[in-house]
């Protein structure tokens, strides 16, 4: 082992440690039965400062480092103004008369903190042995809130504020399903297939189904699309590999049927909960008196009476009956129409930075969240949306230049003949390695 590897112990337990308790809703748990009494969302932001105080020292002892972190938020410039924009309009919406302010101005404070934890979530893999291999920590926090979330299956519950559906520590099982998906989406590889992110995605599949949600059913349906997607596309001029990687799906598919059956038959949760009948379409997914169709149209109304300044901050959540369950409706309700459009422009701009650098993980990120934004009014307060967000920015920055040297040096290593075969991947490895050396002016 190298000395290196070494230092890099204690910030691995601690990094482990904070996707553990934090990205798994554990302390938020706490914090709500009482065995925490300061704010989680504080806790966490401070959480957040903690881990990444050893990059604050760096970069204020060493101008490099510096300059690299400066270049960082630089690069993501277009993403940070929609965030910025989020702030101003939660800020000015305050001055509206039907503002709510009864319980001070928690509301307007809320868009702050979350930028906040998104710009620092952008350091968490700021130190290359972090960076390097990051989806570990992410599976830290998945496996203990997905252990969580098996829990609240078996005992009913134990976490969950609605007994008949599994929600784990973060005890929302909408919230928990979303938790869930998201995490999964940032661990798994959409440009090669892995046998541990086929074990993630079927057991997410079984997590996602023990919290009844219809929302987070959709949107994982979408990630496990786009994974065979790419998982085809990648493997085209290899119908070998092809065959077993559509092998290994299919008998994926098999076992998370399987699974669900039993599950369905033996554990008692699911001989209570109605949304059960929506898999073998006796029940329609969305009934004729669902709550959140009289919330949409309530939303619209209130839309078409003050479609540019909103209601104020705060008004979705204490005035209406029930909130819009849109993240647009809400943005555009509380905090008129600046507050929507900053919105959209964060994702807007962070969709185009991650297509243009071809990271697929941050893409389909982004498409995600697009989509649940259409069932969650409160994904602006989600960690499963902020962290996420914040690492995958930083891992597509360093990892765009790797793959320009990388397409350079197959450029450079390929020989002309077409029936040749390409070089080894140690030799292409070590061509890229030099042309990213000319590239930055290093040396070879």
């Amino acid at each position: 082992m190298r000395l290196s590897h070494l230092r890099a112990i204690p910030s691995v337990l601690v990094m482990s440690g904070f996707a553990a308790v934090f990205l798994s809703y554990y302390d938020s748990y706490l914090y709500d039965k009482g065995r925490l009494t300061y704010p989680s969302v504080k806790l966490f932001i401070l959480a957040l400062v903690g881990v990444s105080a050893w990059t604050f020292v760096r970069a204020a002892a060493s101008k490099p480092v510096r300059n690299e972190v400066i270049a960082l938020y630089a690069a993501h410039r277009n993403v940070i103004i929609g965030l910025i924009g989020v702030v101003m309009a939660s800020f000015i919406s305050g001055f509206i008369p039907t503002a709510y302010l009864e319980d001070g101005p928690r509301y307007l404070m809320f868009p702050a903190y979350d930028v906040a934890i998104i710009l620092l979530s952008m350091l968490l893999p700021f130190p290359e042995h972090r960076r390097r291999q990051f989806w570990p920590y992410l599976l830290v926090g998945f496996a203990v809130a997905l252990g969580s979330v098996f829990i609240d299956t078996i005992h009913p519950g134990t976490y969950s504020i609605n007994p008949d559906r599994a929600a784990g520590f973060i005890q929302n099982p909408n919230g928990a399903a979303f938790l869930l998906v998201a995490l999964c989406a940032s661990i798994i590889s959409f440009e090669r297939v892995r046998p541990m992110d086929l074990a993630v995605l079927f057991a997410t599949a079984i997590g996602v189904l023990a919290t009844f949600s219809r929302g987070g059913g959709l949107v994982f349906v979408f990630v496990v699309l786009c994974y065979t997607y790419c998982a085809v596309v990648q493997v085209r001029e290899r119908p070998v590999r092809a065959l077993g990687r559509a092998l290994a799906m299919v008998l994926l598919a098999a076992l998370t049927v399987q699974a669900a059956r039993v599950l369905t038959k033996r554990v008692e949760i699911f001989s209570t909960d109605s949304r059960l009948g929506i898999l073998s379409g006796r029940q329609k997914m969305i009934p004729a008196h669902e709550p959140r169709l009289q919330a949409l149209d309530e939303s619209l109304q209130l839309v078409r009476e003050s479609p540019v300044l909103g209601r104020g901050g705060g008004f979705t959540n204490k005035t209406m009956r029930q909130a819009p369950h849109n993240i647009y409706l809400q943005q555009w309700i509380n905090s008129g129409l600046l507050g929507l459009v900053a919105f959209l422009w964060t994702l807007a701009a962070a969709g185009h930075l991650f297509w243009t650098r071809r990271y697929r993980n941050g893409i389909v990120f982004v498409a995600l969240i697009a989509i649940e934004g259409l069932f969650n009014h409160n994904l602006l307060e989600e960690r499963a949306f902020l962290v996420p967000l914040g690492v995958l920015l930083t891992l597509s920055f360093y990892a765009a230049p790797a793959r320009a040297a990388e397409a350079r040096a197959r450029e450079v290593a390929l020989p002309p003949h077409p029936r040749r075969h390409p070089p080894p991947r140690a030799r292409l490895a070590a061509v890229a390695r030099a042309v990213q050396a000319r590239a930055v002016g290093g040396p070879e």
